[in-house]
């Protein structure tokens, strides 16, 4: 039986090709053009149903996720990639650990489209960067208004790479590509003191990046986490979100104001 292909469809393609794996409510989130996540639910399973999308559960558990079943996760089908001229897949997206990283860098996605619809940003942008032609240095480039400043953001996803590798892919990312400020999230507390130990020893780059744990984003949303420098104190970079009292107000690259 086949379909009439539509927008919705073809959105839904272009998005799976830019994350590589999405879950449903990634996609939910993703293409929705109103203050709320759309229903999508029944077009996925018929586009898994014809061949135009791959579906497998994720074969671990994985923290973030509160249900009892592993999460579904889509990604497209050849047939699919052929008809809309992707080309081959570059990374092995069957590999567990390669799931992960893709979707928790989608997680951080969706973290702001919620941001935006409680109304803490706007002008929200997101550009993944890990297809040929973009930038590797960063996983994904954000800019957002909170308040009356635009932010320009590089978001790297859980670095292992060792201190020189990241070093250099953050100095790339502020010289070369521009960005005002590097946020890294870890997926828990003790590799993110681990990295705030590589990047304070680096004074270059010390004052322009910020870190935070999936967990504590997951739980208090972008703007209301508790964001780190590299020296382990508090960040101000939203005066009237930081949840703490005492928090570094130290120098960081500007961001741009809004007219």
């Amino acid at each position: 039986m086949a379909i009439q292909l539509n927008e919705r469809d073809e959105l839904i393609f272009n998005l799976i090709e830019e994350h590589q794996v999405l879950l449903e409510k990634h996609i939910a989130w993703f293409i929705s053009t109103e203050a709320k996540p759309v229903l999508i639910r029944d077009r996925l399973r018929k586009l898994f149903y014809l061949d135009y999308l791959l579906c497998q559960r994720h074969r671990d558990t994985l923290p973030w996720w509160t249900t009892p079943t592993k999460p579904l996760v889509y990604t497209l089908s050849p047939m699919t990639r052929g008809i809309v001229g992707f080309g081959e897949m570059e990374l092995d997206v069957n590999d567990h650990e390669i799931q992960r990283h893709l979707l928790e860098v989608a997680n951080l996605r969706m973290l702001f489209h919620v941001g935006q619809t409680d109304g803490q940003i706007s002008n929200f942008e997101w550009k993944t960067c890990n297809r040929d032609g973009q930038t590797r240095n960063i996983d994904a480039r954000v800019t957002f208004t909170r308040g009356s400043v635009t932010h320009d953001v590089g978001i790297l996803n859980n670095p292992s790479c060792d201190a020189a590798t990241l070093s250099k892919k953050i100095e790339t990312a502020l010289d070369v590509d521009g960005v005002d400020m590097i946020w890294i999230v870890s997926r828990d507390e003790a590799h993110q003191r681990h990295l705030q130990k590589m990047v304070a020893a680096n004074g270059t780059i010390s004052n322009h990046v910020f870190f935070g744990t999936h967990q504590d984003l997951y739980k208090a949303g972008i703007i209301k986490s508790n964001w780190e420098n590299s020296h382990a104190h508090l960040s101000a970079m939203f005066l009237d979100s930081v949840q703490e009292s005492k928090c570094w107000t130290g120098a960081f690259r500007p961001a741009t104001a809004t007219a």
